[in-house]
């Protein structure tokens, strides 16, 4: 996904938004290649057809081949249940009650956080047997919040999700970061992204809880968050 405003190439289903952070990496003179992102996968979804509907999407590991040799991804947080934490936030903030989403989804997270590395782990030896020796680059996920964060968006939120969300953003690149050392990639995240949450002013977000302000999803990158994410991806290169 990119920004509401943005068209959208590929499957309906997906999403796929034209200013999303693959098709800006793809933008540069040094890159080619095709976007295969769509919104809401998940690691299985990389390795097989994805039914949507009537519609079938092909595994996105069919856009590789032996001549691949620069892969990038961004995978990990639909496994673990991250939209759904993102949603019992958003439900109590729109609400304006109270939230209570640690002690309904922690349990369900942490369980499937611990299975997160042998999934990726099937992700990188799929993408080593189509595209041997390709160069591979994964993103981690923006916080959506800090841990000194207190604006007025997040007033309804317990401190006990605070912490949890600030806590599980860090577990879930943790386990990104040491997946991709362990076969040989590269994890990325853009610097001082804890100074770009939902909660500082709307033209210095990389994330937004709502997305009115910034024209983005909500729980999701703004267009500023997906344009620094090409950037750190592009700086690696």
């Amino acid at each position: 996904m990119g920004s509401t405003a943005a068209g959208t190439t590929g499957p309906a289903y997906c999403l796929r938004s034209t200013d999303n952070y693959p098709g800006q990496v793809l933008s540069d003179a040094r890159v080619t290649g095709q976007d295969a992102t769509c919104q809401g996968a998940v690691t299985a979804d990389l390795l097989q057809p994805r039914q949507a509907g009537e519609e079938t999407i092909p595994a996105q590991v069919e856009a590789l081949t032996q001549d691949t040799d620069l892969v990038t991804l961004s995978i990990g947080g639909n496994d673990i249940g991250f939209g759904d934490v993102a949603g019992c936030f958003l439900a109590a903030m729109q609400a304006g009650r109270p939230s209570d989403c640690a002690t309904t989804w922690q349990q369900s997270v942490d369980t499937r956080l611990a299975e997160l590395p042998e999934r990726l782990d099937e992700v990188y030896r799929a993408i080593d047997e189509r595209s041997d020796g390709a160069r591979v680059i994964t993103t981690g996920y923006l916080p959506l919040l800090a841990p000194e964060d207190d604006c007025a968006e997040v007033e309804v939120l317990s401190p006990g999700d605070r912490a949890w969300v600030v806590t599980l953003t860090g577990q879930i690149n943790g386990v990104i970061a040491d997946v991709a050392q362990r076969h040989g990639a590269e994890m990325v995240l853009p610097g001082q992204a804890g100074d770009h949450t939902g909660c500082v002013e709307p033209e210095r977000r990389w994330v937004d809880f709502f997305g009115s302000q910034t024209g983005a999803f909500p729980m999701h990158p703004t267009p500023t968050g997906q344009a620094v994410m090409a950037q750190a991806v592009l700086e690696a290169l």
